[in-house]
Order: structure tokens, then C-alpha cells, then sequence
């Protein structure tokens, strides 16, 4: 006895060696894991992306409750310091001397969401 595995295609009724098989299904699967390991991949990086935006937000100042759903501003000012504000980047005189960073929403986990008008 040779010690092959043997496999039967039930719909098509065919017999073939399973080692015949495996070189015909190795590739698919391959490429499903590669695929889904990009997809982990851009999740991992969309989700350091969010903490990092989180820590500067969190570790900025922020002299208001902000409300769920709205919009906010982050900006440095001329020592360098990050803070928050309702103000939005064209209501600043030109002499602010601020420098705008991005806009956010807080969802109702209180994790902060860039925003895009």
C-alpha cells in the first residue's frame, strides 16, 4: 500500500491524489491570507492613527465639556502648546498667531474623529 491519500470529488464524481490537490488549492489560499493580512494591516495602522490623534487631543488643553457630534478645533499657539477650541480657523484675526492643526468630533465613546467639512 502506498500510504496516498485519496480524494473523491463528489459533484463531478472525479478521484485524484490529495497531494494533486493541494497544488491546485495552495495558491487561493494563499492569497486569501495575504489579502486579509493587508486588510489587518491598514486596520492596525487606521487604529495607531486614532491614538496618536487621541493622546495629542487628550494631552492638550481643553477649557470647555465638549458636546458629542461637534465639531472642534485644535490648534498650537505661540509657546507651542496644543489646544481646543469652537473657534474655527477663518474667525481668527490674521495676527492670532496661532497655527491650526486639524478638526474633530467626539463620538459617544469619547474618542476623537478627524473632521472633514
Amino acid at each position: 500500500m502506498n500510504n496516498k491519500i485519496i480524494k473523491f470529488d463528489d459533484i463531478e464524481g472525479k478521484v485524484y491524489e490529495i497531494d494533486d490537490w493541494k497544488a491546485v488549492q495552495a495558491p487561493t489560499l494563499k492569497n486569501h491570507f495575504t489579502e486579509r493580512l493587508k486588510e489587518i494591516k491598514q486596520q492596525y495602522d487606521l487604529l495607531l492613527s486614532e491614538i496618536n490623534w487621541n493622546k495629542i487631543i487628550y494631552d492638550s488643553n481643553i477649557l470647555f465639556e465638549p458636546v458629542v457630534g461637534r465639531a472642534y478645533y485644535l490648534y498650537k499657539n505661540k509657546k507651542n502648546e496644543s489646544f481646543m477650541s469652537l473657534i474655527e480657523p477663518h474667525e481668527w484675526d490674521e495676527d492670532a498667531c496661532v497655527s491650526f492643526i486639524g478638526s474633530f468630533k467626539q463620538d459617544s465613546n469619547k474618542k476623537w474623529i478627524p473632521y472633514e467639512k
